[in-house]
């Protein structure tokens, strides 16, 4: 059983069809891309997966169940969410902050700091990566400048 599978999917915006029958699914731990043109349709399934938009016809199925009648507030405490592009939402906000508006179905408290602990490690090896390239990047030109 997949982690996350799509079948058939439908949705209308009024009478015009904007998704016509994607189906996929997501393996526990695989990481996939949804790539397309602007107006492919990308949105309008994440939107659906996630219960912001009403499908008209197929089904979507996440750990087993059965989301395509689930109300959007029940998928995020099932563990999947949307998140829109950019800084859009809680730009103003710190990064602890939104990580904690993310935590905001949680109770467990030391669950909840433990998961930021490994944020925090994420973001920070992340952080560590980039600072290289950054220096890589400057003692490439620094040699091609003295050549």
């Amino acid at each position: 059983m997949s982690m996350l599978e799509v079948k058939d999917l439908q949705v209308y915006y009024g009478v015009i069809q904007a998704l016509k029958g994607i189906s996929f699914h997501v393996e526990q731990g695989e990481v996939i891309a949804l790539i397309g043109a602007n107006g492919a349709g990308k949105t309008t399934t994440l939107q659906t997966l996630t219960g912001i938009i009403p499908a008209k016809a197929g089904s979507i199925s996440f750990g087993g169940k059965e989301l395509t009648k689930t109300p959007a507030h029940k998928i995020v405490e099932m563990g999947m969410a949307h998140v829109p592009e950019g800084r859009r939402v809680f730009a103003d906000m710190s990064v602890y902050e939104n990580l904690l508006m993310g935590a905001y179905t949680r109770k467990d408290k030391n669950e909840i700091a433990q998961s930021l602990e490994m944020v925090y490690k994420r973001l920070n090896a992340v952080s560590s990566r980039n600072s290289a390239r950054e220096s890589g990047e400057s003692s490439r030109k620094e040699s091609e400048n003295t050549i």
